[in-house]
């Protein structure tokens, strides 16, 4: 079994524009620059066999390149019990629209997508069950964040591990206009916080 989500990697200089916002808040466990990403659709646990054929339908999806950035900040949760700490986006339309087309692939292949209302984001920090922290100030403060924008012109097929250091993410294959039949190029490297695993 492979657990697998589908989402965007952040390039080098986005992770870097979010240094100043990973802080400040105690009983926050940040997310390090090699786990940064803004999920698209969340897959589960699947067969190798079913890996194969989720690629196979992914690769059918055609992506128009749009520029984004990342804009404001939030939460999940309640104010004094978070569950975890977000950047959000500029625009989510064009997200929204490959969500969707991401979904139907999916449920094409026989994958269990949940339906809830999609909202884009990058997570920056996470915390345990039951946590009290107090989040205000730190809202307050990076509530005018904004990123530098960059070009979406593809998507990601990830595997993820838990590990007693957290969560570890591998590029399995990436998917879209500019990267249909073509193999890693130069172009790739403000993604190099992430391991690239050959493309099955």
């Amino acid at each position: 079994m492979v657990r697998l989500f589908v989402g965007l990697e952040i390039p080098e200089n986005v992770r870097s524009a979010l240094d100043e916002a990973r802080g400040g808040v105690e009983c926050a466990h940040w997310q390090r620059d090699d786990q940064l990403h803004l999920t698209l659709a969340f897959i589960g646990d699947v067969p190798k066999r079913t890996m194969h054929e989720i690629e196979s339908e992914l690769s059918r999806i055609i992506v128009t390149p749009f520029e984004l950035d990342l804009r404001g900040v939030g939460l999940f949760g309640k104010p004094k019990q978070p569950k975890n700490l977000w950047a959000g986006v500029s625009d989510r339309k064009p997200l929204v629209h490959l969500h969707e087309k991401i979904c139907f692939a999916l449920e094409s292949v026989g994958v269990d997508v949940e339906r809830r209302k999609y909202k884009p984001h990058v997570t920056l920090a996470r915390f345990r069950r039951g946590a009290q922290a107090r989040i205000g100030d730190w809202l307050t403060e990076h509530e005018i964040l904004r990123t530098p924008a960059w070009t979406v012109d593809h998507f990601t097929l990830f595997s993820s591990q838990l590990t007693c250091e957290g969560s570890f993410y591998t590029v399995e294959s990436r998917f879209g206009r500019a990267y249909e039949g073509e193999t890693e190029d130069e172009d790739f490297t403000a993604f190099s916080g992430f391991e690239l695993e050959p493309a099955w």
